[in-house]
């Protein structure tokens, strides 16, 4: 796929998205959507506890590697962690 400067847009989800909703969607205030937590490592703990959605964003997501472990709370306790496919993902290592 394609943007206005003929380049090829990343592979993911946002690119399409954009496409689909255009001109139908508007910004959320900050307070409202939290961005940064899968690659802002100083973002203020009382910032996320305010956010209605917080957004791991960014490749430290915290169900990988790279994931930013001092964010890992706020993923982990929405987690099944008896589920079979969860062990494979390597958290607690």
């Amino acid at each position: 796929m394609q943007n206005e400067n003929m380049t090829l847009w990343k592979l993911g989800t946002l690119p399409p998205g954009l496409i689909a909703f255009y001109g139908l969607t508007r910004p959320l205030q900050k307070k409202w959507h939290l961005l940064g937590l899968g690659y802002n490592r100083e973002i203020d703990t009382k910032k996320i506890e305010r956010s209605a959605v917080i957004h791991f964003n960014g490749h430290s997501k915290p169900w990988t590697e790279l994931g930013i472990s001092k964010y890992q709370p706020y993923w982990i306790k929405y987690i099944d962690l008896d589920h079979p496919y969860i062990s494979s993902c390597r958290l607690f290592e």
